[in-house]
């Protein structure tokens, strides 16, 4: 651990984190191995009383699959641009009308890690947003397509032409993102942090960092996550 994390130890201050967290379906991501993948859930809802966490089934289906009470579960999530990450087990698994969710104890430690959690959703092609940028020296604004989106940033497809414009670093404005489960469009910047070959000829996929996070920018990125998160579970139902 290096010195920008920190462990918390105290009930208190764990209830407290906790209790930060839990703002209407909180996305999160899970490993059920030390080396394991990530996998998607949401922090449902607290039991302070009790002091219980209930997290949402794992998403693909196949991960939930896997869980049964008494599995420990490591939990990772973004709190206001600091990541957040512990370790519970698994009391019991309760059926709600929307699915499973998974009753785990507060965790005896909690960490902050001063550096930022990745939690990314696909975006099947026929639900792609349109996105505007904007960047330094373009006459006109550039439209690309959201193919994934993450709290702390996003891929673009967009024209291999308009790439070779910029160089990686590169900041970006965009705007009219219109995100589902989100009143308004969206707008911020964004950086560019890598590119690389799409499916179609003559574009390139884009993974670019969001820049200056607001906490209502992460709290819109959240819902409109967890509808894409709904939407694939669904899918995977049909």
């Amino acid at each position: 651990m290096d010195e920008t994390d920190y462990t918390v130890d105290k009930p208190d201050r764990i209830a407290g984190i906790l209790k930060d967290l839990d703002h209407k379906l909180t996305l999160v991501s899970v490993r059920l191995d030390a080396d394991g993948p990530l996998y998607t859930s949401a922090l449902v809802r607290l039991n302070a009383a009790a002091k219980e966490v209930f997290l949402d089934e794992l998403n693909p289906p196949r991960a939930h699959q896997q869980v049964t009470p008494g599995m420990p579960l490591r939990v990772f999530a973004a709190l206001r641009g600091v990541a957040v990450r512990f370790s519970t087990t698994v009391a019991r698994i309760e059926q709600e009308k929307g699915g499973a969710l998974y009753a785990c104890p507060y965790p005896e430690t909690l960490e902050h890690l001063q550096r930022r959690e990745t939690f990314r959703v696909h975006i099947p092609m026929a639900q792609r947003p349109q996105i505007e940028l904007r960047a330094p020296g373009w006459k006109d604004p550039a439209i690309g397509e959201l193919v994934d989106l993450s709290g702390q940033g996003m891929c673009i497809e967009l024209a291999t032409s308009t790439l070779d414009t910029l160089e990686t670093g590169t900041t970006l404005a965009f705007t009219n993102l219109l995100l589902p489960d989100v009143s308004e469009r969206l707008s911020g910047d964004l950086r560019l942090a890598n590119r690389r070959r799409s499916t179609r000829e003559g574009y390139e996929y884009a993974g670019f960092e969001i820049v200056g996070m607001t906490q209502w920018l992460e709290r819109q990125t959240n819902l409109a996550l967890l509808h894409y998160q709904r939407e694939a579970r669904r899918r995977s139902m049909e």
